[in-house]
């Protein structure tokens, strides 16, 4: 294949937060689950560099995204926010992160980050202008430093009660400005360096979901035609004719006007209006009658009332003010350059803002006298023709009076002196002024849930124009880019909307429609990305597939589809080796064709299944594919249709690891158990196998049925011959592995040769013969990882002695049966590798996939060749990263006003004077203040001594603690008890002279009812009523002593007093030893009910002595086995059941489960060795990872004295003794 169509990685699928970035060279990046993708611009020709994707495990999900606008100079940095709430500096080149801070985390949160759930709008980030990160949260600004690795935090300016912030987009053109948009639908641009609001836009109802940047430059082809076309007419017939004859004028400067506020600005028409007058042909005519001395519209009646001089010298001093304020170069122009300036590009809304800045040819410091007005208020009529601005006309005037009329021969001497002064002073002014240049508008695009966009003029703070939802509905996941200086795209609804703007002159805004030069008909778009240098848009879509959009044309000119991370399974298929199927931890099933793999495609079709899909197999036809779920569940889809066929339930509801597909039959092994679906039959209810116990990975070959059981045996059933649905038991066994069995590889050349692996280091190949139904070891191939696990492997479909392994250590390893004694070559990962295969169209790469890589394609071809035995494919990419710490000097300190400075220039001031106020005390008492008993500094200083020995520390125990210790013991222990009659005790020590005097009143009720001591001087039923009295105090007080069973007692109601304590289960032990004064069987009831509390508080050693008390022996055993007390239930099984009692059985085999569960096998094979069980305890000694001498001698002895030899095949030996030296190389 060639090189230039083969990718890396194959990109995620976009997370549940839509987050993506366009990189400046025209690339994407976005945000998959705990991932980030980064994929180049495709090249233009194949002769260009290789098509770039990068797949970036984060290994936390991620909130926000941006790209460095330094991308490129060097490496391809860009920034994200974890939702640990650290921002981090990232590299596409290296794959990993290099910087970052965790300024935003707190305390509480740095403690236990899971606990808080943390959204998208929890820390706001975006870069700034030079390539500064800026973050905000609820309440700090922190901007980072990425070159110095530092940070400052500064409290947000914005208050969190008022303004809920949802998005942040920083200025690309200034690197102060940054743009906030609220849930209230406000849109905020701040200054960062002064820590205030500049401009604050409302318009909005709903939150803001998007937010771009422009910056406009100027057109000047947008004025309309018509101004211009009059304003040339109107320019000819005063002055066109004269101009020609004219010679030359030195050259001059241009000048900006004077702010629109300025009093004595000389084109604010407010105040012009009797000084000049408006331009009438009769009042012209009068004008040059008198000399051509005055230069004007109307020469006014009185000299005096006009003093053309005063007003000339007036505008110079004007103009010498801004020179002071405006110090800038000096741009020389000539005449033409003096002529009325049109507009170059759309000019702000001066009605919405209180600072105007002009938008014709210069900058924010030159002075330009050229202004149009949009209002149609200002006009006049000039000879009679149609209403011309009042600003053109003044524009005439004054270069007429500026510049022309010194070459003009005036007849009057003093309207000349005049004239000159006038001229030397606006030379001299004007020279000084700053050149004309561009200055373009910076608009900010706006858009919210509603879909409605409005755009903002950010020098200004006015509003440029809005664009109306005619649509009720409303999309979550809106957002808006600029195309270019006069088209808009917009994503709501899942779909795309383009947008043409034009500005209109005399609104001074843009109107907004669609633009029919642009289209997309894709639907279900999650998100979009473009770069305002690249006319391509980037579109994620729902379907799972990334595409590269040309909006001119409407078609996409790239797509990749998407794998994510975790695949468990992948087959090819048997007719078409191209076409490859891979089982996804996404609930999908994908397929991958590479033989429709190019430059700009990554042909991945997927299939949802609603669950996470462990196994895959191939139907014989080829035309529909089984697979395997998490839950249990076999499915079936027509490849064809790439729909779900139908589900088929097995018995258990856990992971189905092994499927195999022969004929109608397809067998499966969930939960330990084997099982298969006739799929001739019509009902689909599975047949299970159970004469085959514990499986864990089965392979068919014809009618022999390959078995790996879950303690590491191999084992070989025929089927049987009356009965094809049958299966014989195992007619050979041999133990491979000390755990159980992943998989079972058949070569596809060399069809009897094949490889066995498992949860152990050893990597067995051996070779099968049908006839002798017996197999042979070839191969021993041992990885020398500590804990080394093996999750699958595949061989190679055009060499057969290559043998790819995949362990979850993370490592990929290729073993070769011809040169056995060699180690194998080595692809290191950073994180479990589950499976791979050699890529059918090119066997030097090698496609593999893992628990944090989606599917990545190797090439080996250079590694075989130079010799090479490790391959470092991914590092952990966040194993380096350089946290930033806090900068000591923090330039963006926020302004202080006029009242927080008093207020520090007060509390210094007093810091200053109780300073002074302490030290004139202590010069006039020198007193020393040293509390009595204390000893001064000095005097410790003075018996300082470094040559003495420390005294050692006599600790003294507290006397409040010591004296509260015998009460807190107290507590556990029993106490005497005074009295069990408090009421009548309390009648006594308080209220007896108040009782004494009811008893002298000689009121019998009276005293029966007030007077309790009375009871105990009375009657017999008086007595119980007094004790009855005392119960009800002592159950409502819940009194824990023995006073109430006492009483009870003396009443003979104790079966009651029991009987409520049984039904609250309350009973303690003085309840069950008083119980036999009632009955045996009543005391038999209690101990059974105390058993059943005891049980449910979790004390079961007292449960089980009580229950044993009262003959309830095999109750006992299965509480002391229900809460895995073995010994004690073995015990008293021995002794209380018969020898031959299964119960016995069942507590030795719930015990070593338990053992093998917690990893004790030690104990699990003395167990077994004791119980007679030898070929179990062997099985657990192999078990051991690391097989030391003693282990090995222990199972030489079991072997022996349980003569395992025949069962076991003398594979022990074989191990130490094949291939030589081929099992020590490592993996």
């Amino acid at each position: 294949m060639n090189s230039q169509v083969m990718y890396h990685n194959v990109p995620t699928p976009p997370g549940n937060v839509s987050l993506a970035a366009a990189a400046p060279d025209g690339g994407l990046l976005y945000a998959g689950i705990r991932c980030i993708n980064y994929i180049s611009a495709p090249p233009a020709s194949a002769t260009e560099e290789q098509q770039q994707v990068v797949t970036m495990s984060t290994r936390i999900n991620i909130l926000a995204l941006d790209v460095s606008p330094l991308w490129g100079r060097p490496g391809k940095p860009f920034a994200i926010v974890g939702d640990d709430l650290s921002v981090q500096v990232w590299d596409c080149d290296s794959g990993e992160a290099l910087t970052g801070h965790k300024a935003h985390q707190h305390q509480h949160e740095a403690r236990d980050v899971r606990s808080v759930h943390h959204t998208s709008s929890s820390v706001l980030m975006s870069y700034l202008a030079n390539g500064n990160i800026l973050s905000i949260d609820a309440s700090d600004l922190v901007i980072y430093c990425v070159a110095s690795n530092t940070y400052c935090r500064r409290p947000m300016f914005l208050s969190p009660r008022n303004h809920q912030l949802i998005i942040l987009r920083c200025s690309p053109y200034n690197d102060n400005l940054f743009a906030v948009g609220t849930a209230m639908g406000n849109v905020m641009v701040c200054d960062l360096r002064k820590m205030s609001i500049v401009h604050k836009f409302q318009g909005h109802k709903a939150p803001i979901c998007g937010l771009s940047w422009r910056e406009i430059t100027a057109v000047p082809d947008e004025i309309p035609k018509e101004t211009g076309s009059k304003t040339d007419q109107w320019r000819s017939r005063n002055g066109e004719e004269k101009e020609k004859s004219k010679a030359k004028t030195p050259l001059l400067a241009k000048s900006r006007a004077a702010e629109s506020d300025d009093p004595f600005d000389i084109y604010n028409f407010d105040h012009l209006e009797s000084e000049f007058g408006a331009p009438t042909y009769a009042r012209r005519k009068s004008s040059e009658d008198c000399g051509g001395g005055f230069v004007g519209l109307e020469k006014p009646a009185n000299m005096v009332a006009l003093d053309f001089v005063e007003a000339c010298q007036s505008m110079k001093a004007d103009l010498l003010a801004l020179r002071h304020e405006d110090n800038s170069q000096h741009v020389e122009v000539t005449l033409k350059d003096c002529e009325p300036t049109k507009p170059a590009g759309p000019l702000s809304d001066a009605g919405s803002s209180t600072t105007h800045h002009d938008t014709s040819h210069s900058t924010e410091g030159s002075l330009e006298v050229i202004q149009y007005s949009s209002s149609s208020d200002d006009a006049v009529i000039v000879d009679g023709e149609a209403a011309k601005p009042k600003r053109e006309v003044l524009h005439h005037i004054y270069h007429q009076a500026e510049v022309h009329a010194p070459e003009t021969p005036l007849t009057r001497a003093e309207p000349l002196s005049n004239l000159q002064l006038l001229v030397t002073g606006s030379s001299e002014t004007i020279s000084s002024s700053s050149a004309s240049t561009t200055r373009p508008d910076t608009l900010l695009v706006s858009i919210d849930g509603d879909e409605v966009m409005m755009i903002w003029n950010t020098n200004t703070g006015s509003h440029s124009g809005k664009n109306f939802n005619k649509s009720k509905a409303a999309g979550k996941y809106n957002n808006v880019y600029w195309l270019n200086d006069r088209s808009i795209v917009t994503l709501s609804r899942n779909q795309l909307f383009f947008w043409a703007l034009e500005y209109e002159q005399k609104l001074l805004r843009y109107k907004i429609s669609k633009d029919r030069s642009q289209s997309c008909h894709l639907q279900e778009i999650a998100t979009i990305a473009c770069h305002s240098s690249q006319q391509e848009i980037w579109l994620c879509s729902n379907n799972r597939e990334i595409i590269r959009l040309n909006p001119l044309i409407g078609k996409t000119s790239a797509c990749y589809g998407t794998l994510a991370f975790g695949v468990r399974a992948m087959v090819e298929c048997p007719h078409d080796m191209n076409k490859i199927a891979l089982g996804c931890s996404d609930r999908r099933v994908a397929f991958f064709d590479i033989s429709k793999l190019s430059i700009s495609r990554l042909p991945i079709d997927s299939v949802y299944v609603r669950s996470n899909v462990y196994s895959l197999a191939w139907s014989p036809d080829c035309l529909e594919l089984a697979f395997g779920t998490y839950e249990g569940t076999v499915g079936i889809i027509d490849v064809e249709r790439m729909k779900v066929k139908t589900f088929l339930r097995t018995p258990h509801k856990k992971e189905i690891y092994s499927l195999v597909w022969q004929d109608s039959n397809i067998y499966f092994i969930v939960n330990r158990v084997l099982g298969f679906f006739d799929l001739s039959k019509s009902k689909g209810d599975p047949i299970i196998v159970n004469s085959i116990p514990r499986p864990s990975y089965l392979s068919v070959r014809g009618n022999f049925l390959f078995v790996g059981t879950d303690d590491g045996m191999l084992q070989l059933h025929q089927r049987n011959s009356d009965n094809a649905k049958t299966w014989s038991p195992f007619i050979r066994q041999s133990a491979l592995l000390a755990r159980y069995v992943t998989d079972i590889a058949w070569n596809p050349l060399d069809t009897n040769k094949f490889a066995v692996v498992g949860n152990d280091k050893w990597v067995w190949v051996m070779e099968f013969q049908p006839e002798e139904r017996n197999w042979r070891k070839l191969h021993a191939f041992k990885a020398t990882a500590e804990k080394a696990s093996i999750t699958s492997m595949k061989w190679s479909n055009s060499l057969k002695h290559l043998l790819l392994t995949f362990h979850i250590e993370g490592t990929v390893c290729l073993w070769s049966t011809d040169e056995p004694e060699k180690p194998p070559l080595t692809i290191t990962y950073h994180c479990p590798m589950w499976c791979g295969i050699f890529l059918p169209s090119d066997e030097n790469i090698i496609m593999c996939s893992g628990k944090t890589v989606s599917v990545e394609l190797i090439d080996i071809k250079n590694a075989l060749a130079g010799g090479k035995k490790n391959i470092c494919s991914k590092v952990d990419a966040l194993l380096n990263v350089k946290w930033a710490c806090k900068s000591v000097t923090q330039p963006y300190a926020p302004v202080l006003s006029a009242a927080e400075k008093k207020r520090q220039r007060r509390d210094q001031r007093k810091a200053v004077g109780k300073e002074h106020a302490e030290l004139t005390n202590d010069s006039e008492n020198p007193v020393k203040d040293t509390p009595a008993g204390e000893t001064s500094v000095e005097d410790m200083l003075g018996a300082l001594n470094l040559d003495q020995k420390p005294k050692p520390m006599i600790s003294k125990e507290c006397e409040k603690c010591k004296g509260l210790e015998p009460q807190q013991l107290s507590k556990n222990f029993l106490t005497p008890s005074r009295t069990c009659l408090y009421l009548a005790q309390k009648e006594l020590n308080k209220s007896a002279l108040d009782k004494l005097a009811i008893v002298l009143t000689e009121d019998a009720a009276k005293i029966d009812k007030a007077v309790l001591m009375s009871k105990l001087f009375s009657t017999k039923v008086m007595a119980k009523e007094l004790i009855a009295t005392e119960l009800t105090n002592l159950k409502q007080s819940n009194t824990k002593d023995i006073a109430p069973l006492c009483l009870a007692m003396s009443t003979f109601k104790l079966r009651e007093e029991v009987e409520q304590h049984m039904a609250n289960k309350t009973l303690t032990e003085w309840h069950l030893s008083v119980a036999p004064s009632v009955s045996f069987t009543f005391w038999q009831d209690c101990c059974r009910a105390y058993a059943k509390q005891m049980e449910e508080k979790g004390y079961i050693m007292h449960a089980a002595t009580y229950l044993v008390s009262v003959g309830m022996q095999t109750e006992a055993i299965d509480l002391f086995l229900a809460n895995e007390y073995y010994k004690e239930a073995l015990v008293h099984a021995r002794i209380c059941l018969p020898a031959t009692d299964p119960m016995i059985k069942t507590i030795i085999n719930r015990w070593l489960t338990q053992l093998e569960a917690t990893g004790n096998f030690a104990a699990a094979a003395l167990i077994c060795v004791l119980d007679n069980e030898m070929l179990r305890g062997y099985s657990y000694l192999r078990k051991f990872r690391n097989c030391t001498p003693e282990i090995t001698e222990l199972m030489q002895q079991i072997k022996r004295i349980g003569q395992l030899g025949a069962v076991l095949d003398g594979c022990v030996s074989a191990e130490s003794t094949l291939n030589g030296a081929a099992t020590d190389h490592s993996a």
